[in-house]
């Protein structure tokens, strides 16, 4: 299974900070895996899992994190 997760910043400072964050995730199974691109101001995880379980569980923490970056851009203004 595969999965892409696309993420646009408004400046590629910001994008850059997100993938070296998104970095220290690292995959908690051997169940998936997980390739993360920038490109100018966008971001794009690529998961690649072996079940709906593993993928869901894999596409859920990266979607937290890009929350979390996003209501602190939205509350903070940066």
């Amino acid at each position: 299974m595969k999965c892409l997760i696309e993420m646009e910043f408004p400046d590629s400072k910001k994008a850059d900070a997100a993938v070296k964050a998104l970095s220290h995730e690292g995959n908690a199974n051997g169940r998936s895996k997980v390739k993360i691109d920038k490109n100018e101001n966008a971001i794009v995880i690529e998961i690649i899992a072996d079940d709906v379980v593993a993928m869901r569980a894999t596409a859920n923490t990266y979607l937290r994190s890009l929350q979390i970056f996003e209501n602190i851009e939205i509350n903070t203004g940066l």
